[in-house]
């Protein structure tokens, strides 16, 4: 008797000719499905929306329209950076309806994009780990309620999310100057991925780092110049002043539904008014003690993702996906706006932990490692329809999220230092 192994393949169904037509027929019933969903999604877009944001921002900088005020009665404020209205045309070419749903259909595309493209990172990082479908498969249905949140609002997250890790794939094969402008091009459409550069800036080569500054430079300069020197000068401002300045003296945004430090902190410690009249602070404290702790917080985890970074550039070992799962993890953390639309990216960083196997580690990690797992597991069955409104409310609301994330990132750090430890350099 002959025992066929078990392969990848055969677990997705691509080892023989039955079972690839049975799976290619599955794959464009799925796609079919797909499409019409997206469709279905981006007809109900509107004023007031998420993605009328984008749109209107590019028809404004196409028209020489304000991008900071003048907003539509019941429309939502444009918080992104020029670079982005500038972008954003491309967008403003069709009616407000046809586009939300071209560009739903694009985000369902970028879904599978990115799926690809952590798989081969992760696998080029980790050459020796055993190739095995379930992890994957895993991680995507794990995530999947933050991509169906990033679908139903029609945001730009997938387009982020791909353009970091298509700078992450450059930064593995060598290609220095396109991953620098993938990661200067995804900050100057949304601000979170900033970590990244500053990544490639204390772990990529000479030739990246030198192409930081002209990429970004020209990110800013080109909007300038397209709108006018006095106009784009104060559009510069009016984004700084109408945003960011407020996120820099202290700001912090409470709603169940943003997950990140701050929220955290904010949400343990002190009272807020919440569409939902709920309140989840179990350790109450004045506003003084809450905004102290979020700073100290803040401040040490900035402090720990630097030192990580300094002592694998100091070893000279080459990056892995428990260092970029950090780079993921701090963005989310510290950015001062982290909707659960998102943390789509936790995708890659779900799929590097539940490669990982106890097996070899010590006997802490190794339950740690369990426990995190349990943790990934409560995260993404944490949609509204798979657990009811209140406990939807509660696991936002006490920040189970991001919770996990802390622990993911100090736990990917730890893992990171012991693996550098073991590895030859680069």
């Amino acid at each position: 008797m002959t025992l066929r192994p078990v392969t990848a393949g055969s677990l997705l169904g691509f080892d023989g000719p039955r079972r690839t037509a049975a799976t290619l027929v599955l794959a464009a019933g799925v796609c079919v499905v797909a499409v019409i969903v997206a469709f279905e999604r981006g007809s109900r877009e509107g004023v007031g929306g998420d993605f009328h944001v984008f749109w209107q921002a590019g028809r404004n900088f196409a028209t020489g329209a304000p991008l900071y005020h003048g907003d539509l009665p019941g429309a939502r404020r444009f918080i992104y950076p020029p670079f982005a209205a500038m972008v954003f045309q491309a967008l403003a070419i069709f009616p407000l309806r046809l586009a939300a749903e071209i560009f739903s259909v694009i985000n369902l595309v970028l879904l599978g994009v990115a799926t690809y493209l952590t798989k081969r990172i992760v696998a080029r990082t980790y050459p020796h780990q055993a190739v095995e479908a379930l992890p994957l498969v895993l991680a995507v249905v794990l995530s999947l309620v933050f991509h169906l949140e990033n679908l139903n609002h029609v945001q730009v997250n997938e387009v982020i999310f791909v353009l970091t890790l298509l700078g992450i794939d450059a930064h593995l094969r060598a290609l220095d100057v396109r991953a620098a402008g993938y990661f200067v091009a995804a900050t100057a459409l949304k601000i979170t991925p900033v970590f990244f550069v500053i990544w490639l800036i204390l772990r990529g080569r000479r030739r990246a780092v030198l192409a930081v500054p002209p990429l970004a430079l020209a990110c800013v300069v080109g909007p300038l110049l397209l709108r006018g020197p006095a106009t784009g000068g104060a559009e510069l401002a009016e984004y700084y002043h109408s945003f960011l300045e407020g996120f820099q003296h202290g700001q912090v945004l409470t709603d169940q539904r943003v997950q990140n430090l701050g929220a955290l902190v904010y949400r343990m410690m002190r009272p807020a008014e919440t569409p939902e009249h709920l309140q989840y602070d179990y350790v109450p404290a004045s506003e003084g003690a809450a905004a102290l702790t979020y700073k100290i917080g803040a401040a040490f985890l900035l402090l720990l993702f630097l030192l990580n970074l300094g002592l694998l550039r100091a070893r000279g070992v080459a990056p892995s996906a428990l260092e970029f799962s950090t780079v993921f993890l701090i963005s989310h953390l510290l950015s001062p706006i982290t909707w659960k639309a998102h943390l789509v990216t936790l995708l890659f960083v779900f799929y590097t932990f539940l490669l990982l196997r106890p097996a070899g580690l010590p006997a802490p990690l190794r339950v740690a490692l369990i426990g995190l797992w349990g943790l990934i597991g409560v995260s993404g069955l944490s949609g509204r329809d798979l657990i009811g409104r209140n406990a939807y409310y509660y696991l936002g609301g006490y920040s189970v999220v991001v919770w996990t994330m802390l622990l993911l990132f100090v736990a990917a750090v730890v893992l990171t230092q012991r693996e550098a430890a073991a590895r030859r350099p680069a």
